[in-house]
């Protein structure tokens, strides 16, 4: 639905034959209601060119949905709102971070990450000033309130160390291509603590202090709470070295820390005690137990992997070859991943965006393609079903494609899906699930800092099944999801809904299907 709606943006990656590293990742993409209007906007992270440095052809830019003027429509807003940031853009994480009503915008870039703060409408640059212009090659990012205070803390996960003029020439036998993420040192990530007062925004570098130091090639970061303890754990795929689970220790208003045990959990490695190519990620409940499942996408010869919980000591198990990934996923090189019910079932299905991070693939690879198609996996009972096949053209096309991001842009009730494309259009996949009831619900906390309720966990009682969803950000690869959460009913036209809010206070509605609700906390002391 792309063009039908006025997306005509493209992703300038600024590739011309030098092969700079960070040309082949990106680009990012988030849903938000930035206008408050009960539609879903849209953000979509440019590139550029690295050599020329920042330039209007590599801005990225903000696209409002006009849902509300009757219209099924985007008009680019980027110039009116001043959002338009012209790093070398990564990926996105939104969060009303000035605790105003507005909703803000980060950014991580390949230098210098932006803060774009919103008043009202108009958006205004503002990392330095906020302390988080970190010049470190960024990729993931996400908004929490790590350590349960009432406002939002920030985790960015760091790639490898860039310079452009120290650029690899890097060769599969005699043909030139981007290089491979051995040539470059693991670096560390970044755990913001945020310390706003009366004087406005400000975030406080906490990381070497707080248990957050692991060091690793960082793409992918997917946030849950992963022992049902109420707070929020991390998962951060790495792409050749071990990925990391940290369990949050923090205390309420106490001090900032976490605990890396991603080798305990069983999620440092593949079933074979292998570091993979991390990218994307996401958690979900995909079983229904009430605990967290974990997916991670890996490269072509890897399959990517399903941790599924066992319920037990915060563990997982690998899973994917009983799940039905293993060979479908095998020559595919996966990026964004993202749980989400696709057919209004009840279950969680898996959608992947597929794409090489090499140009000439095919020439270093015998059965390796640069442009891959994308893969929709529905679940049952018995594990993943690849339905790509069976889905036209928008399934069957193979691109580069990055970041994928689900969101009901047109209020029908079903989550379409937003899938960008490296130095290409992204793809608006509109969701028209036939039957099927449906609820969605915008959290709102009375903890002014954390208006969204990030962090609180809901379960959905139908009677005959229960379901389990919680609200976070980050997961995927470079992505936003919107601060809402949508739950497929299947056939039950009555749900008994329970939200566990941050503070530790618990609220009950009863609710009738195929509604869009503002469900509101009470006060919890």
């Amino acid at each position: 639905m792309a063009a039908e709606v006025g997306l005509d943006f493209v992703h300038n990656r600024g590739a011309r034959g030098d092969y700079y590293y960070a040309e082949t990742f990106g680009a990012g993409a988030a849903w938000l209601d930035y206008d408050a209007d009960g539609w879903l906007d849209l953000y979509l992270v440019n590139g550029g060119d690295l050599l020329a440095g920042p330039s209007p052809a590599g801005s990225n830019q903000l696209w409002r949905n006009t849902g509300a003027d009757g219209e099924f429509h985007f008009v680019d807003v980027t110039a009116a709102t001043g959002s338009g940031d012209m790093g070398y853009g990564m990926g996105v994480a939104t969060a009303d971070v000035e605790a105003d009503g507005d909703l803000d915008i980060f950014v991580t870039n390949v230098t210098a990450n932006s803060l774009l703060l919103q008043s009202e409408g108009s958006f205004v640059e503002s990392a330095a000033q906020v302390g988080v212009a970190d010049r470190r090659w960024a990729t993931a990012a996400a908004f929490f309130d790590a350590d349960l205070d009432g406002d939002l803390d920030l985790a960015v996960v760091n790639y490898v160390p860039f310079d452009i003029d120290n650029n690899g020439d890097c060769r599969h036998g005699s043909v030139r291509t981007y290089c491979d993420p051995e040539r470059y040192e693991p670096t560390e990530d970044i755990l913001y603590r945020n310390d706003s007062d009366a004087g406005g925004p400000r975030f406080t570098d906490v990381t070497s202090h707080t248990g957050f130091i692991g060091l690793g090639r960082g793409l992918g970061l997917a946030l849950s709470d992963v022992d049902l303890d109420g707070d929020t754990d991390l998962y951060i795929a790495n792409d050749g070295t071990a990925n990391f689970l940290y369990r949050n220790h923090s205390t309420t208003g106490g001090e900032i820390r976490v605990e890396e045990v991603g080798l305990q959990a069983g999620v440092h490695f593949s079933s074979e005690g292998r570091a993979e190519a991390g990218m994307g990620t996401d958690f979900g409940d995909i079983d229904g137990d009430g605990w967290p499942d974990l997916v991670v996408t890996n490269f072509s010869r890897e399959t990517n992997t399903l941790y599924r919980h066992t319920g037990s000591n915060s563990s997982l198990v690998d899973d994917t070859i009983h799940l039905g990934l293993a060979q479908p996923s095998f020559m595919s090189l996966g990026f964004g991943a993202a749980f989400f019910d696709a057919d209004g079932d009840g279950d969680l299905d898996l959608a992947i965006a597929n794409g090489h991070v090499l140009d000439r693939a095919a020439d270093v690879d015998d059965g390796a393609t640069y442009e891959q198609p994308d893969q929709l996996f529905l679940y049952d009972d018995e594990g993943f079903v690849d339905f790509s096949p069976l889905l036209g053209l928008a399934w069957s096309q193979p691109l580069v494609s990055r970041a994928l991001v689900p969101g009901d842009y047109d209020n029908d009730g079903d989550e379409d899906l937003l899938i960008t494309s490296s130095g290409g259009v992204p793809r608006l996949l509109r969701n028209d699930v036939v039957g099927g009831n449906w609820l969605s619900l915008v959290l709102q906390s009375s903890q002014a800092g954390n208006r969204r309720g990030l962090g609180a966990r809901i379960d959905i009682d139908t009677g005959n099944r229960t379901f389990h969803r919680q609200l976070h950000g980050g997961g995927s690869y470079l992505a936003g999801r919107p601060a809402r959460i949508h739950i497929g009913l299947g056939t039950a036209v009555q749900a008994q809904v329970t939200v566990r809010w941050p503070d530790g206070g618990v609220d009950q509605w009863s609710l009738s299907a195929g509604t869009h609700l503002l469900i509101q906390g009470s006060a919890h002391f």
